[in-house]
């Protein structure tokens, strides 16, 4: 094996062990809003990582497999949501199943009901997972004392309906995905965009949608902005620094910045596995005042944004 294919080999599984830091650290279960933040129980804790321990593993190839599809990385990580970066799902929002709210929201054109409705979807993939026999399995075994059986059983309903409902769906739950987020991105809802980009799409207006939500200090948007090509979101070098800088000055703030820090990881890994370089930081030398100072700005937005939680289906102003 020479040594650039062990660079790749290695840069690759980096990628991947990151990407699992991310995950533990930040949970697969979507936080609640500024207006409903418990605490998590003592029960609660224990049952999020059983059911963390439920889901299938992947194959000895996948830290390869991963880090050879970014965009499908990264939109793993942003589904996996984290404290005050991502609000949760409301399955009871809407009458109907899930197959007629679909049909609704893309023939009313609705575009926070369609961001709503994509994001089902994405839980659905989840759901179905957690409904498998050996991951059930695991959950069950996962058990012992009464205080958690009592809430695993309580979740374990709530996965069940929710795996009913995801049934209902007819057609290619990715492509209906798509069209939801169509609809969101044309209506300008925040967040809608990067969930389309992380499915491959790279339409004009999906691009420009990334953009303007990274600007404006949306997490998982500024992960393609900073580690993608600077030209592909139509920003020049200079501005893609200065937002690396905000991304990274964020990831530094003494209130929410642990909270940050693994998404600016992420973009970091993603960069660096594009450009071939282990260990790959974003690097601030040479910035002038003026790009430190639009930073500085820009940064104020994403500790806010996440200081103050903005659910993902607010129309961008």
């Amino acid at each position: 094996m020479n040594k650039q294919i062990r660079q790749w080999l290695v840069a690759a599984f980096g990628v991947a062990v990151l990407i699992g830091l991310v995950l533990t650290s930040v949970g697969t279960a979507p936080e609640l809003d500024a207006a409903r933040q418990p605490t998590a129980s003592a029960t609660d804790l224990p049952l999020r990582s059983a059911a963390r321990a439920a889901l299938p593993q992947p194959d000895a190839s996948s830290p390869v497999m991963l880090a050879a599809a970014p965009e499908s990385v990264v939109g793993s990580v942003a589904s996996a949501g984290g404290l005050r970066v991502s609000v949760p799902v409301d399955w009871g929002r809407y009458p109907g199943t899930l197959q007629t709210q679909i049909q609704q929201a893309l023939q009313t054109l609705d575009g926070a009901m369609a961001a709503d409705l994509a994001r089902k979807l994405r839980e659905c993939d989840l759901t179905t997972r957690l409904m498998q026999p050996q991951a059930i399995a695991r959950l069950v075994s996962a058990g012992g004392d009464p205080a958690l059986e009592a809430a695993r059983d309580a979740q374990f309903q709530t996965y069940q309906r929710i795996f009913a409902n995801c049934q209902t769906v007819v057609g290619d739950p990715a492509q209906l995905q798509l069209a939801l987020l169509d609809v969101a991105v044309a209506h300008g809802v925040v967040g809608a965009a990067v969930e389309s980009f992380n499915l491959g799409q790279r339409k004009p207006e999906v691009l420009q949608g990334v953009k303007r939500d990274a600007v404006a200090g949306h997490v998982f948007s500024l992960i393609p902005v900073t580690s993608h090509k600077a030209s592909l979101f139509g920003i020049s070098l200079e501005q893609q620094r200065s937002l690396r800088l905000a991304f990274e000055i964020a990831a530094n703030d003494p209130e929410v910045g642990t909270l940050i820090r693994p998404y600016l990881g992420v973009a970091e890994a993603r960069a660096g596995f594009s450009a071939g370089k282990l260990g790959f930081r974003f690097n601030q030398d040479g910035l002038t005042d003026a790009m430190r100072h639009q930073a500085q700005l820009m940064a104020q937005q994403i500790v806010e944004r996440v200081k103050v939680p903005k659910p993902d289906v607010t129309v961008a102003r």
